[in-house]
């Protein structure tokens, strides 16, 4: 069996902020490089990364890019790319994801000096016309999901894997949902073999697909989190029981890592997401250098790695049709959840009244200014600027740099065309924000209160503090007297800010509990 390892790597992270980012750089991206180059020199990987995360680490720090670029000359290394700023294709129309795909491939040009080959399509989001979007730009390979392929129909209405389909199909509308109900045997095809049979490929494009499975990735996830449960010697056995092939059958692949680089040298969201602290993301983790040496060493044991281009290109391909349901995405979500955010269901109309003018043929804008344009619009796409949603098992907020940087790039699209009749829209930024805030607002109330009966004086004192914190970031008066239809990044952040203030004065509040287990939700 051959290996693959996808580090996957994107600044444009929901909660990283650009003072960190030098720090993600040098302990995640360039860990992982130097660790690739010094104990496994003979061992091909690849790295993912959109146009502005390329860029970032080219002003922030040429000395990274240089040793990417040594690991792409050299054939180590086969770099994969995706849209300049992490978009989700299918909640945008065709032409708009084909322009962020070509700008990242300019970066690509302009910093690495190559085009790739192979695409990484942000969360697998899938629509018909995704295909069309990848071959266009010239990309040959395009990553897939197993879950998504297999809890699918085909263009014939029929599910894909019935078998699968039965036991994990749902229509529940949450955003990560993996209840791996379905025993999968480790002889399964569809995660050995590639597809070179894609529904609504254009017809001689010969686009390629082979995919991840998040019952190996997510393991790797938490393995490198050191969650309990995910050792080592657990995740070896997983990649080995999924690494059987019958006796006589041509030599497949495996991909044992295909998810955020950032969860290699620091923690991510996964202190958020798992352990209920919003305030420590992307923190050093001790250790995980030594967790990925342990991991490529332990591979390396049962068989050699390869690039993602060569296990498209090289591989005898299935004969199956590979088809997904239109807005599916990967771990069990669907696509149209990161469209229906608040943030994203704010700023859609606003970006439409752009698209418009930019679309209008009355538009005479010279073709670099659309250029720019189209850059800012797409760029004002970005997933992580309207995520996560707000909910009220889970009352996330956005962070407030995220959305700023939607936000404005959004308004200098704006300003290129010349400005947009405004009172056309009608969203109202007030509604939006309440949506987002109002749930922990009501949670850190309910916490103060508490402590100031029964706390001790400082606990009482500092209640009262984030009682008054949580009055200031009700306080939408300079809002209600403005007549603007948008959100401005300052009213929210000083809100925003307040209210993350008062909840660590109360020491915190419960945002979201997740379930642990790979398998069935319930066990």
């Amino acid at each position: 069996m051959k290996y693959i390892c996808i580090y996957h790597a994107n600044l444009n992270y929901a909660y990283l902020t650009p003072d960190r980012y030098e720090f993600v750089i040098r302990e995640a991206y360039e860990m992982t490089l130097d660790t690739m180059a010094t104990h496994f020199p003979d061992v091909k990987f690849v790295f993912e990364a959109s146009g502005y995360t390329i860029e970032q680490i080219a002003l922030r720090t040429p000395d990274v890019l240089a040793k990417l670029r040594t690991a792409i000359e050299e054939g180590r290394c086969e770099f994969m790319g995706s849209p300049h700023a992490h978009p989700m294709l299918p909640n945008f129309p065709e032409e708009d994801g084909l322009w962020s795909l070509n700008f990242a491939v300019e970066t690509y040009e302009k910093y690495l000096g190559m085009r790739p080959v192979s695409f990484w399509n942000p969360e697998c989001g899938w629509r018909n016309y995704i295909p069309r979007q990848v071959a266009a730009a010239g990309y040959k390979n395009l990553l897939g999901d197993f879950e998504a392929y297999s809890r699918s129909l085909g263009p014939d209405g029929k599910p894909n894997r019935p078998e699968i389909y039965e036991a994990e199909k749902t229509d529940d509308e949450a955003f990560y949902s993996f209840g791996f109900k379905y025993d999968l045997p480790g002889s399964e095809r569809a995660i050995h073999f590639p597809f070179s049979n894609i529904h609504d490929a254009p017809q001689g494009s010969d686009l390629r697909s082979f995919l991840r499975t998040d019952r190996i990735a997510q393991y790797g996830v938490r393995y490198f989190m050191g969650m309990p449960g995910y050792s080592h010697e657990e995740y070896m056995n997983l990649i080995r029981t999924y690494s059987e092939q019958p006796e006589g059958e041509e030599e497949g692949a495996l991909i044992i890592f295909a998810d955020d680089a950032e969860y290699i040298g620091t923690n991510g969201w996964f202190r958020l997401k798992y352990e209920n602290k919003p305030d420590n993301t992307f923190e050093r983790v001790d250790g995980a250098q030594q967790m990925l040496i342990d991991l490529i060493d332990g591979c390396k044991k049962m068989g050699e790695f390869c690039t993602y281009d060569e296990a498209c290109r090289n591989i005898k391909p299935l004969n199956e049709l590979l088809a997904f349901d239109d807005d599916s995405a990967w771990h069990g979500a669907k696509a149209s959840i990161w469209a229906g955010t608040p943030m994203a269901r704010l700023l859609r109309p606003w970006q439409d009244l752009v698209r418009a003018k930019l679309n209008d043929p009355a538009c005479d804008l010279d073709d670099e200014s659309k250029r720019r344009a189209w850059f800012h619009l797409t760029n004002s796409y970005n997933s992580d600027g309207q995520w996560p949603p707000t909910l009220p098992d889970a009352p996330h907020i956005i962070h407030p740099f995220n959305y700023g940087y939607n936000f404005e790039n959004l308004l200098m699209a704006e300003a290129i065309v010349g400005g947009v009749d405004r009172s056309k829209l009608t969203t109202c930024p007030i509604e939006t924000m309440n949506e987002i805030l109002t749930l922990q607002q009501d949670l850190i109330l309910k916490k103060a209160e508490q402590l100031l009966t029964s706390g001790t004086d400082e606990e009482k004192t500092k209640a009262a503090k984030a009682k008054g914190l949580i009055e200031h970031s009700r306080n939408i008066e300079s809002i209600k007297q403005a007549s603007d239809k948008i959100l401005y990044p300052a009213d929210y952040t000083i809100r925003a800010d307040a209210m993350v203030e008062a909840r660590r004065l109360v020491g915190g509040v419960l945002i979201e509990k997740v379930p642990t287990s790979l398998k069935q939700e319930d066990e």
